[in-house]
Protein backbone atom coordinates (compact mmCIF):
# COMPACT_ATOMS: atom_id res chain seq x y z
CA UNK A 1 0.00 0.00 0.00
CA UNK A 2 1.64 3.20 -1.11
CA UNK A 3 -0.62 5.92 1.28
CA UNK A 4 -2.04 7.63 -1.88
CA UNK A 5 -5.93 7.44 -1.59
CA UNK A 6 -7.93 5.56 -4.58
CA UNK A 7 -10.43 8.22 -5.87
CA UNK A 8 -12.90 7.14 -8.40
CA UNK A 9 -13.67 8.71 -11.49
CA UNK A 10 -16.01 12.01 -11.56
CA UNK A 11 -19.53 11.42 -11.99
CA UNK A 12 -20.96 13.53 -14.74
CA UNK A 13 -23.56 14.30 -12.11
CA UNK A 14 -22.35 14.78 -9.00
CA UNK A 15 -19.03 16.65 -10.12
CA UNK A 16 -18.05 19.87 -11.68
CA UNK A 17 -15.75 20.27 -14.50
CA UNK A 18 -12.27 19.87 -14.50
CA UNK A 19 -12.31 23.76 -15.04
CA UNK A 20 -14.51 24.72 -11.87
CA UNK A 21 -12.78 21.61 -10.08
CA UNK A 22 -9.28 23.24 -10.42
CA UNK A 23 -11.05 26.68 -9.42
CA UNK A 24 -12.07 25.15 -6.01
CA UNK A 25 -8.68 24.06 -5.48
CA UNK A 26 -7.43 27.24 -5.97
CA UNK A 27 -9.37 28.63 -3.97
CA UNK A 28 -8.71 26.17 -1.32
CA UNK A 29 -11.92 24.26 -1.11
CA UNK A 30 -10.23 20.94 -2.01
CA UNK A 31 -6.90 19.74 -0.15
CA UNK A 32 -4.23 18.99 -2.68
CA UNK A 33 -3.67 14.88 -2.21
CA UNK A 34 -7.34 14.76 -3.21
CA UNK A 35 -6.96 16.96 -6.07
CA UNK A 36 -3.87 15.32 -7.36
CA UNK A 37 -5.78 11.76 -6.97
CA UNK A 38 -8.84 13.01 -8.84
CA UNK A 39 -7.36 14.87 -11.64
CA UNK A 40 -5.10 11.71 -12.22
CA UNK A 41 -8.26 9.89 -12.59
CA UNK A 42 -9.84 12.14 -14.30
CA UNK A 43 -11.66 10.52 -17.61
CA UNK A 44 -10.03 12.69 -20.03
CA UNK A 45 -10.85 13.18 -23.55
CA UNK A 46 -8.89 13.80 -26.69
CA UNK A 47 -8.09 16.93 -27.91
CA UNK A 48 -9.84 18.36 -30.32
CA UNK A 49 -7.75 19.56 -33.74
CA UNK A 50 -7.40 23.04 -34.03
CA UNK A 51 -9.65 24.73 -36.97
CA UNK A 52 -7.87 28.63 -37.74
CA UNK A 53 -11.54 28.95 -39.02
CA UNK A 54 -13.69 28.70 -35.83
CA UNK A 55 -12.38 30.90 -34.23
CA UNK A 56 -15.05 30.57 -30.66
CA UNK A 57 -14.09 28.07 -27.83
CA UNK A 58 -15.73 24.89 -27.91
CA UNK A 59 -15.84 24.58 -24.53
CA UNK A 60 -14.48 21.37 -24.32
CA UNK A 61 -13.44 21.00 -20.79
CA UNK A 62 -11.94 17.53 -20.14
CA UNK A 63 -8.35 17.62 -21.48
CA UNK A 64 -5.04 18.36 -20.31
CA UNK A 65 -5.29 21.31 -21.89
CA UNK A 66 -7.37 22.64 -18.83
CA UNK A 67 -4.33 21.23 -16.51
CA UNK A 68 -1.80 23.28 -18.58
CA UNK A 69 -4.37 26.30 -18.34
CA UNK A 70 -4.70 26.03 -14.86
CA UNK A 71 -0.78 26.31 -14.56
CA UNK A 72 -0.68 28.94 -16.54
CA UNK A 73 -3.06 30.80 -14.38
CA UNK A 74 -1.62 30.10 -11.27
CA UNK A 75 -3.56 27.37 -10.03
CA UNK A 76 -1.71 24.86 -10.18
CA UNK A 77 2.08 24.48 -8.83
CA UNK A 78 4.51 22.39 -11.29
CA UNK A 79 4.97 20.28 -8.92
CA UNK A 80 1.35 19.67 -9.01
CA UNK A 81 1.31 18.98 -13.00
CA UNK A 82 4.34 16.65 -12.46
CA UNK A 83 2.54 14.45 -9.51
CA UNK A 84 -0.79 14.33 -11.94
CA UNK A 85 1.34 13.38 -14.50
CA UNK A 86 2.70 10.81 -12.76
CA UNK A 87 0.21 9.40 -11.31
CA UNK A 88 -1.53 9.31 -14.98
CA UNK A 89 1.94 7.87 -16.62
CA UNK A 90 1.82 5.62 -13.73
CA UNK A 91 -1.78 3.92 -14.12
CA UNK A 92 -1.41 4.00 -17.99
CA UNK A 93 1.71 0.83 -16.93
CA UNK A 94 -0.42 -0.68 -14.75
CA UNK A 95 -3.76 -1.12 -16.80
CA UNK A 96 -5.71 1.40 -15.03
CA UNK A 97 -8.55 4.14 -16.25
CA UNK A 98 -8.32 7.52 -16.45
CA UNK A 99 -8.30 8.32 -20.58
CA UNK A 100 -11.08 8.36 -22.36
CA UNK A 101 -10.39 6.44 -25.92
Amino acid sequence: MTGIPRVPPPDNATTPSLRAYLGLYAAGLVERERMIATVASWPFEAEEELDELHTEPTHQDNTMLVVAAARLLGQLTREDVEEIQRRIDRSDQTGGKGRRP
